[in-house]
């Protein structure tokens, strides 16, 4: 320690010359706001800790400039290259001056600040991240619709066992799931409620952002089983975790509007906007594996009748019977739209003919049987159903674009059309 405070002088013009510096421009505005300010005041803390002259003096200082660093959000990297270029800068003075008889003392006390430093930003900086993520979850769980951001969660709730996994020091085999398809996340990635989005760019950066986050995560795993641990890397490593899950939830942000956008109003079904884009999706897979998929198309028999008769608000209200319906009578995998006023598109993947008209007439069977009570709690509103049904084999002849689907369209509209002339209530 006495022979460092031969040579402050030397350190503080390191310090002055050669530490980053920015000018606050921005006057009007209070320093407390500026990055730019914060730089100036870490460069004084920076230099209070290196002429710091008792154990007690350089234990108090390190906590103040990781306590700044971490609170204004200036960069582990930042610090650390700071220290390195000061160090660096110091050494070739005193080798220019010809001065080598404490290089080693230096080296050493400089390796000291930077083992003190280091172990306490990575504590500080878990702390943050962990208060982070489950501040973003707690906003996350209050959202009353969350759609898309219910899985947002489970990511956040992921993130924060990953967190408590390097925090608690145990590096036993209790870490989270580190496979990005069979996390909660991952799953719903991969299933198909989520396919009518793979074609939009979002979905694919999410994918590559959620992959590259499960690479980084094993390798803090593996890292922190060695027990051999650098806090310099577990830091690079976490810091950049932060940003790929920050970056998710932007993503998940933007198909969270994409799915909204895509519901009815009314119905909560999907809407005619997003039909093009997975049928172009599914047809694409036929003509690839060769599986056929069918689709179905369901009208409402006499709802003009029914609005004329009961108003428009019982209308809704069986728009709305009929969709429940619908879920309940299909399964997960089929996408169903509402195509248009009393229109019901429905398509079902990897399903024939004969499969689709057995749905069909259930759904036909369910709703001549199943009333719905109107506005008023007491009138009963009777209604029935007719469908039209085809199935779609696409061999490598067939050329996928927009006149193929509207090819596909007319003619399950021609099968619905020739249920209505045979009477409604019934399959074609």
């Amino acid at each position: 320690m006495q022979i460092i405070q031969q040579y402050l002088t030397d350190i503080e013009k390191c310090v002055r010359y050669f530490n980053i510096s920015v000018d606050t421009l921005q006057p009007s505005y209070s320093n407390e706001l500026l990055y730019s300010s914060a730089i100036t005041q870490y460069k004084n803390l920076f230099l209070k800790l290196l002429s710091a002259s008792s154990e007690e003096e350089i234990e108090q200082n390190t906590k103040d400039l990781v306590n700044f660093t971490i609170e204004h959000d200036i960069s582990f990297l930042f610090l650390y290259s700071e220290l390195v270029t000061i160090i660096r800068q110091l050494l070739c003075d005193l080798i220019g001056k010809k001065d080598f008889k404490h290089i080693e003392e230096i080296d050493s006390y400089f390796a000291q600040h930077e083992y003190r430093i280091t172990i306490l930003y990575l504590h500080k900086y878990l702390n943050k991240f962990k208060f982070k993520c489950e501040t973003r979850l707690s906003h996350t769980q209050s959202i009353p619709d969350k759609n898309f951001m219910i899985h947002y969660e489970n990511h956040l709730k992921w993130m924060v066992d990953l967190i408590l996994y390097v925090q608690e020091k145990k590096f036993d085999d209790n870490y989270p799931e580190l496979n990005p398809n069979l996390c909660e996340f991952g799953k719903w990635m991969k299933s198909s409620t989520a396919s009518h989005l793979l074609s939009t760019s979002h979905y694919k950066q999410l994918d590559k952002l959620h992959i590259n986050l499960h690479d980084l995560a094993a390798n803090v795993v593996n890292y922190c089983k060695r027990k051999e641990l650098r806090p310099a890397t577990l830091i690079h490593l976490m810091n950049r975790i932060d940003y790929y899950s920050l970056e998710i939830g932007n993503e998940i942000a933007f198909l969270n509007e994409i799915e909204l956008s895509a519901k009815d109003p009314l119905t909560h079904l999907l809407t005619r906007r997003l039909f093009n884009k997975i049928v172009l999706n599914k047809l694409d897979i036929a003509k690839a594996s060769g599986r056929e998929f069918s689709l179905m198309m369901c009208d409402l028999d006499h709802f003009k009748s029914i609005n004329d008769r009961y108003g428009h608000a019982a209308g809704d209200i069986v728009l709305k019977h009929f969709s429940s319906l619908l879920e309940k009578a299909l399964r997960k995998s089929d996408y169903i739209f509402r195509f248009g006023g009393e229109e019901f598109m429905i398509l079902l993947p990897m399903t024939d003919k004969e499969e689709a008209a057995g749905l069909a007439q259930n759904i036909c069977d369910v709703t001549a049987s199943s009333g719905v009570i109107a506005g008023d709690g007491e009138t009963i509103i009777n209604y029935t159903v007719s469908i039209g049904i085809i199935d779609i084999l696409v061999d490598n002849n067939i050329v996928v674009n927009q006149g193929t689907i509207d090819t596909y369209v007319s003619q399950v509209d021609e099968k619905l059309y020739l249920a209505k002339e045979k009477g409604r209530n019934r399959v074609e």
